[in-house]
């Protein structure tokens, strides 16, 4: 994991945030399993992985925080 890459992440979230609801889900959801890919974030809550990865399980918590299952 690089600073870069986190930060590439990042900015792709904020990008996602300007869009409207129905695009701004999916595309949250596939920023999740990418994040999930890239930094092998276990399926299930792991205390382990989440001390050692404290930069990538915040922006990955802040994503799913983000999704919104309102009905439109």
């Amino acid at each position: 994991m690089t600073a870069e890459e986190l930060e590439a992440f990042e900015e792709r979230f904020n990008e996602i945030m300007k869009l409207q609801h129905r695009i701004r889900n999916v595309r949250l959801v596939n920023l999740m399993n990418d994040l999930e890919r890239c930094y092998s974030i276990p399926l299930l809550n792991n205390a382990d992985y989440n001390l050692k990865n404290p930069e990538v399980m915040e922006l990955y918590q802040k994503v799913s925080m983000a999704r919104d299952f309102k009905e439109v």
